[in-house]
């Protein structure tokens, strides 16, 4: 309880200085001030509870009736976010030219996974402030979530690179326009706009990280050696795997889940990747750096399981439908590399 009343002071702290300007100026301009201030938290718990890790936070496994529990807050959050999703869509039918507006509601929209009405709202921002790289982008991402197919279409590359054009150092364009790029065949562009990207990450955060493996998967595609890992400590290479066909039918917001747990446990993994689940065949690579406990090393353990899932939902827990590869036991004692193929369905 006590970290969720601190995420809400964090998130209401600089949701206030966000908003302050607009209190002193239209009335206009003062919705959109009540508007930031209340969905900023909202969205920042619903977004962490949708994609963050809580059992970092919490060390000791939640039993079924406690996780039931506390899930309940989570419920009441959706419903209050639902209504002030409903109000701030009322307030756009009334004033349709805003711009500020859409684009609250649009991205508000994107974080609670209704693509389509996010695209519908953020295309409405862009026509009526053309131009603009943090919409142009926002609206690219939507329409493809929209779409639920992996591939970026050849008018949202247009869009990205239009974005690009006027604001250079726009990080998600990045991503997404070397994405693009790689999905094209392009993969010495990819790697040009993902350095770029790199230049602009703390090289300790966990986008870098994955940047650095796109990066180190184009280079092989190409058949350049791949960039050195960072750090020269146990390492454990984990390459994986997806039929074509396989490929087809997943979503653009799905996510890929990769775990680690000591041999024969489940509950709270040792460590966990998560990422867009795109640009198969991946490697990865797990070190004591991905460990959610720290002071521990993947050492201690005398075998590990390592499993791999794509969530077609983006959750972490296996739902019918998503694809999983089987588990691989490991010996930590005579390290190979780990390859997992996501060749099955969840029952």
């Amino acid at each position: 309880m006590n970290f969720w009343i601190i995420a809400i002071v964090m998130l209401a702290v600089p949701a206030a200085v966000i908003s302050w300007p607009f209190f002193a100026g239209s009335a206009r301009e003062r919705f959109i001030g009540m508007t930031v201030l209340l969905l900023i938290p909202l969205a920042g718990l619903i977004m962490y509870q949708n994609i963050g890790t809580p059992e970092a936070i919490n060390m000791p496994t939640v039993a079924p009736r406690q996780e039931a529990q506390s899930q309940q807050p989570h419920a009441s959050q959706q419903a209050e976010m639902n209504e002030m999703v409903a109000r701030l869509q009322e307030r756009m039918a009334e004033n349709p030219d805003d711009p500020e507006g859409w684009l609250i509601l649009g991205r508000t929209l994107k974080t609670m996974q209704q693509y389509a009405e996010a695209a519908t709202a953020l295309t409405n921002a862009n026509r009526l402030a053309p131009e603009t790289p943090l919409i142009m982008i926002e609206l690219t991402e939507a329409r493809l979530f929209a779409s639920g197919k992996a591939e970026i279409p050849p008018e949202s590359v247009q869009l990205i690179e239009s974005a690009l054009a006027i604001e250079p150092q726009q990080q998600k364009g990045l991503w997404l326009l070397g994405m693009a790029y790689a999905q094209e065949g392009d993969e010495s562009g990819a790697i040009a706009v993902w350095q770029r990207l790199l230049g602009l990450l703390d090289p300790a955060s966990g986008a870098a990280s994955t940047v650095t493996q796109q990066v180190e998967l184009a280079q092989a595609r190409l058949g350049q050696p791949a960039a050195e890992v960072a750090g020269t400590g146990f390492d454990i290479p984990v390459s994986i795997t997806l039929p074509d066909e396989m490929a087809r039918g997943i979503p653009g917001n799905a996510i890929l889940f990769v775990f680690i747990h000591p041999a024969g446990a489940s509950g709270m993994p040792l460590a966990v990747k998560r990422l867009p689940a795109t640009g198969f065949p991946l490697l990865l690579h797990f070190s004591d750096a991905d460990l959610l406990r720290p002071g521990m090393s993947l050492q201690d353990f005398e075998q590990l399981d390592i499993s791999a899932r794509i969530s077609m939902g983006g959750v972490a827990n296996a739902a019918t439908g998503d694809y999983q590869a089987n588990l691989v036991t490991l010996d930590t004692k005579s390290v190979t590399a780990i390859a997992l193929h996501l060749d099955q369905r969840v029952p």
